[in-house]
């Protein structure tokens, strides 16, 4: 039985190749201007290619930092014709009611929030939706009902919460300002209780 004989001289000739592929550098552009006469222009010419890689980066406050979720609140109240008679809490309260419908109306608006954005992609927009409002029985709020007033340089997407429409705003630039809900409307039809809905803002960078 032959042992196998290892060739020694192939080896280190791969060895010593590999060694010559690490230890240089990477091969660069190079050209060589000549002319044997010693007269005229000679030029030689290299390239070096250049290349940055910039991250995008899309930023949204509205309201609040961090996680933290602003909730706007209205409180309706309620007035009964014809004195009027503005009701307390109780039972089986004597009132001086005309037969006809109570009103209702919303007292001091929530305060504005403070609203930016910012983007370095070439196109920045913001969408809106609103959820389902809960707990979705009875008569509650229309979302054209909450109308938004704006200062500053970021739109909102759509003039009421039931036209959310997508806006955009400047690359490389930050658009602030405020946003102001404000609600409208009677809620004379509506159910009594607590309603409550949220709206989703999307910044996208396109």
């Amino acid at each position: 039985m032959k042992t196998p004989s290892l060739r020694l001289p192939a080896v280190a000739a791969a060895c010593g190749l590999l060694l010559a592929f690490a230890s240089n550098p990477a091969i660069a552009d190079a050209s060589y201007g000549y002319n044997d006469a010693g007269t005229g222009t000679v030029t030689a010419t290299a390239h070096v290619n250049l290349s940055v890689q910039v991250p995008k980066l899309i930023l949204l406050r509205v309201g609040s930092t961090n996680n933290t979720i602003d909730t706007l609140s209205w409180t309706a109240a309620a007035s009964i014709p014809a004195v009027p008679t503005a009701p307390a809490n109780g039972n089986n309260t004597a009132v001086d009611w005309d037969g006809n419908a109570p009103t209702f109306a919303f007292g001091t608006q929530p305060g504005a929030l403070t609203v930016s954005a910012w983007t370095n992609a070439g196109t920045g927009t913001i969408n809106c939706a609103v959820s389902a409002w809960l707990p979705g029985t009875g008569t509650g709020p229309g979302n054209a009902d909450f109308t938004v007033n704006v200062t500053g340089s970021l739109p909102h997407p759509g003039a009421n919460l039931g036209a959310c429409a997508s806006t955009s705003f400047p690359s490389n630039a930050v658009a602030t300002g405020t946003w102001a809900y404000v609600l409208g409307g009677s809620p004379t039809g509506w159910s009594a209780g607590s309603h409550t809905a949220t709206v989703t803002y999307t910044a996208t960078g396109i």
